[in-house]
């Protein structure tokens, strides 16, 4: 998407930056989870729990660090954990010492199945995302966004239903 005649003021250029972020991510996230689906079964957003759980390591995540690091609710998260446990991707495990307490973790088939996934959605994002930019506009996005991405504050997001 280029600036136009019809853009914002020069002064509100964010607005075509915002715009510029929101239709690529819409394409991208868009291609991304109908390949998704047709090769690994499963949706991005249990990719992205799988994600969150596969870089934790063996010991998991106790729900509530999930929560702060995924892009959901509690009560959706609750909702969408229990899905990916009924696949047989996750399971959650006591917290030793904290009677409430409760660990997600990895089970082998699913990170058997994140690996496979991960792989081939690095293609697909390369492909529908890095190759339409050059190098230097890699990282002058990634610097535009760090702001973003590396905020310690949870946002609320919507239910994942």
């Amino acid at each position: 998407m280029q600036p136009n005649d019809e853009s914002p003021a020069a002064d509100e250029t964010w607005f075509d930056a915002w715009r510029g972020v929101l239709f690529a991510s819409a394409r991208v996230l868009r291609i991304a989870e109908l390949d998704m689906l047709e090769h690994d079964g499963f949706p991005l957003t249990w990719f992205d729990v799988l994600s969150r759980l596969a870089d934790a390591g063996p010991a998991g995540l106790r729900m509530q660090e999930l929560e702060e690091l995924a892009l959901f609710t509690r009560g959706g998260l609750t909702r969408l954990v229990d899905r990916i446990e009924a696949a047989g991707l996750v399971r959650r495990e006591p917290v030793p010492g904290d009677r409430r307490g409760v660990r997600v973790v990895l089970t082998a088939d699913g990170r058997q199945r994140y690996t496979a996934a991960i792989a081939r959605h690095r293609e697909v994002i390369e492909r529908e995302f890095g190759r339409r930019l050059m190098p230097a506009q890699h990282r002058a996005v990634a610097d535009a966004l760090w702001p973003w991405w590396h905020d310690a504050a949870p946002a609320d997001f919507p239910d994942a239903g």
